[in-house]
């Protein structure tokens, strides 16, 4: 089969897909937020209620040094969750058959053990560029180079809707 990617119109279980993104989003950032306001606090009363330290204040400039860039990273967060709720009907939509161009198992060294992932890679010609997508072992193995798979994404925010193989769905689909 050969790939057939085309841009389609989004529809109304569209939309609830990426409504429902946009609320696991928020919903991080949400918790990232509340971690963001209550740690600091925890942890400079934490630091100078110990008699054992005796440079406080270098301890709770490290707090927030390392807590102003978590707030950062969380406003940043939000500020494209809420780009991306403005730019909802917006989203271009590509769906259809696309070739595995190749396969790769990366493991990543990790002090006590590794970690391994397992990725397929193919081209967009919609984008013309190569992508690659993080799946699950046993479907890693299921998947031949040169065999097809059905995809539906969205260019703008990068979500996968739909990965097929074979007629089943592929689980932890995730645009690397």
């Amino acid at each position: 089969m050969q790939q057939t990617l085309k841009i389609t119109s989004l529809n109304n279980e569209d939309i609830k897909f990426l409504k429902g993104q946009l609320k696991k989003g928020y919903l991080v950032w949400f918790i990232f937020s509340l971690f963001s306001i209550v740690f600091p606090f925890s942890a400079i009363y934490g630091i100078i209620n110990n008699k054992e330290l005796d440079d406080k204040v270098f301890y709770i400039l490290l707090v927030f040094v390392f807590f102003g860039l978590w707030i950062y990273l969380t406003v940043m967060g939000i500020r494209d969750t809420v780009k991306e709720q403005q730019n909802l009907l917006l989203q271009t939509k590509i769906e259809g058959n696309i070739k595995v161009l190749e396969k790769e198992i990366v493991t990543i060294e990790g002090h006590d053990s590794d970690t391994v992932t397992y990725r397929i890679k193919m081209y967009s010609e919609v984008e013309e560029k190569h992508k690659s997508i993080w799946i699950d072992q046993k479907d890693y193995d299921k998947i031949q180079v040169g065999d097809s798979i059905w995809i539906e994404f969205f260019l703008d925010c990068n979500y996968i809707k739909t990965l097929l193989f074979d007629g089943q769905k592929i689980k932890s689909k995730i645009f690397i």
